[in-house]
């Protein structure tokens, strides 16, 4: 267990170390949890590390920025800005179908569209704020943008004129309801540009800026900031619990307008408590773009791609190092021409017409990563369903708790998945992994390909359990004679889609975390942000290939005065056969994930005979093998 504790603050650590951007809410709740309850297993014996730090205290740097005392100003952020931003989006499909009277199919192509570029926009984000910004003037520009936005959303639930008029069951059930008008969706529109660039700001930034707090705090400085992250993720699940509880509710059973001012406010606090530690905090200088590098190695591979490569490699070009030269990997081997050196070349260097073997292995071990990315594309398309379609399921079913007690908004079920998350990580880290590691002899007890293959067979599952829920909904309304009236609640508990929710919980336990992972190990250390980047651009891409299904699937499906699958009236269609349909896809995603696995293949060290970047430290990867 020791070791298991070693391992996940080293990751801790290293997240810190790699400035990473935050990804969407559950993923970075599923990466503390991994890390978080091994960090306070290890509280109990660190009295001596903590009399050792006392004693060389004064050795130590002192700096009147920074540390401890800016964590109630940064953590009060993310609390704050967490409960705000989730209270805003999760319910956003039930607003849309209800108030501005869209149709089922295209209020969810509209949140996977507006999603999936609210979780891409994260990518230029860590970009601009590592490159030229700065931290903190991302922070605020994110904030003052998701304040705008929410501004305008409540408006829209405040001011009727800016909303279509309310639609009755009549008019609902004759197709007669009035939609929003073009000044009223542009507002909408509005809204979700806001939004975006607030993520782009906040969220790769966030947890990065409140690491940098520790960077200068002497030998106490790695335990800190596994405490740091502990606190700050533990904050971050508490306001995520409690958005998705009383501020749905809220917005369902109160007022939509009181909801979404909730969350204005919030964000106001948010914004507010930051800026109040502006004095003590310390700032990190833009270190410029990593990308110049990679551009560099493609012109500079494109401009020699004549040339024959020299029989000895030590030829090559191997920057400032004189004492080891590095053997290039024959994957992707055009582009190690970028380092053959030619007349004029070095004298000075021109990078952009030779580039040294390192910087060449750091590019190659970008390119290898990007099967594995392909898949978790795939697998975040089922994902994408817990907030969409789930939630008009729960729609239409008895949320009761009893035959006259609380009900249960139909958006506040996600938290089902959320709370498999929680209490799965520590068990899978205090009794899974020991079993593992006796049986498999490996330090983390399965590899990450393991475990992210787990997750995605498991997210097949999912969804043939929510098909056979939807068909068992379907049944019974059908059976009651509601076949024809869609805003008809269907006399079967909600609590039927309680399993799906913990299936897919379960199966982003495992995936999300190995993926996490997978691209810390494998991007270069001046890209860690953008490694974590790259897991929110898997969900944004995710979305967008979920909208493309869902619209093939609606006009392709049914026909002959049959309804299709996704009908406006889940009654009438079948929405059980698109689950079914995204279970088979997802198995077919775990097949394709097995032959990215084998073919993939990690930089072989014995050959390169020095330590390179930590992005292909191989010797740490558990590369699945043939």
């Amino acid at each position: 267990m020791a070791m298991t504790e070693q391992r996940t603050g080293a990751q801790a650590l290293q997240l810190y170390e790699s400035a990473p951007s935050r990804r969407n809410e559950r993923f970075a709740i599923i990466h503390h949890f991994n890390l978080c309850f091994a960090t306070f297993g290890r509280a109990a014996g660190n009295e001596k590390a903590e009399a050792a730090d006392e004693k060389t205290k004064d050795e130590e740097p002192r700096t009147t920025t920074g540390g401890w005392k800016t964590m109630p100003f940064i953590i009060g952020n993310e609390a704050c800005e967490k409960l705000a931003v989730a209270g805003l989006g999760s319910n956003m499909v039930v607003y849309l179908v209800t108030k501005y009277n869209m149709k089922k199919v295209a209020a969810t192509n509209m949140l996977n569209i507006f999603s999936g570029t609210t979780s891409l926009a994260t990518l230029p984000g860590a970009f601009f704020a590592d490159s030229y910004l700065g931290r903190f003037r991302a922070i605020i520009i994110g904030c003052l943008s998701y304040i705008l936005g929410m501004s305008i959303l409540t408006a829209t639930a405040i001011i009727p004129g800016l909303r279509p008029s309310a639609c009755s069951a009549i008019e609902k059930n004759l197709k007669r309801c009035e939609r929003a008008s073009t000044r009223q969706f542009a507002l909408l529109v509005l809204v979700f540009a806001f939004k975006a660039i607030g993520s782009a700001g906040v969220r790769p930034s966030n947890m990065a800026f409140g690491a940098d707090q520790f960077e200068q705090e002497g030998t106490k400085g790695k335990r800190l900031v596994q405490s740091f992250f502990n606190w700050y993720y533990f904050c971050s699940s508490v306001a995520l619990i409690v958005s998705l509880t009383v501020i749905v509710y809220i917005q369902s059973n109160v007022s939509w307008g009181i909801g979404f001012g909730i969350c204005t406010v919030f964000m106001l606090i948010a914004t507010g408590c930051f800026l109040l530690g502006r004095r003590v905090y310390r700032h990190e200088v833009p270190r410029g773009s990593a990308f110049t590098g990679f551009a560099q190695v493609i012109v500079a591979s494109i401009r020699k791609r004549n040339l024959p490569p020299p029989s000895d490699s030590s030829q090559l070009y191997h920057g400032e190092q004189t004492d080891s030269k590095p053997i290039p990997t024959d994957q992707f081997r055009f582009l190690n021409k970028a380092a053959i050196i030619t007349q004029g070349d070095i004298q000075p260097v021109n990078s952009w017409r030779v580039c040294s073997v390192q910087q060449i292995e750091a590019l190659k071990s970008i390119m290898r990563t990007v099967p594995i990315f392909s898949c978790g594309i795939a697998n975040q398309i089922t994902n994408s369903q817990q907030h969409t379609f789930s939630v008009l399921q729960a729609l239409s079913m008895d949320r009761r708790l009893g035959s006259k007690g609380f009900q249960i908004p139909a958006a506040s079920f996600t938290v089902f998945s959320l709370l498999t998350l929680i209490a799965w990580l520590p068990f899978y880290d205090r009794v899974i992994v020991p079993i593992a590691r006796r049986n498999t002899k490996d330090n983390k007890g399965i590899t990450m390909f393991q475990r992210m293959g787990i997750g995605f067979a498991i997210s097949a599952l999912s969804m043939l359990v929510a098909g056979l829920v939807e068909a068992k909904r379907r049944s019974t309304a059908v059976s009651h004679g509601l076949a024809d009236q869609p805003l008809a609640i269907v006399p079967i508990s909600a609590l039927w889609l309680v399993p799906q929710f913990c299936i897919a919980g379960l199966g982003e336990a495992f995936h999300t975390i190995g993926n996490l992972e997978f691209f810390y190990d494998q991007f270069p250390a001046t890209m860690r942000s953008t490694a974590i980047a790259m897991s929110s651009c898997t969900s944004a891409l995710g979305h967008y290939l979920s909208a493309t299904i869902v619209t093939v699937v609606h006009n392709t499906t049914g026909g002959d005065g049959r309804p299709d699958w996704l009908d406006d009236n889940l009654n009438r269609g079948h929405l059980e056969y698109f689950y079914w349909l995204l279970s088979i896809m997802e198995a077919l995603n775990l097949i394709y994930f097995v032959a990215c696995a084998r073919w993939y293949k990690c930089a072989d060290h014995r050959a390169m005979k020095v330590k390179l970047d930590a992005s292909t430290r191989c010797h740490e990867m558990e590369c699945m093998q043939p």
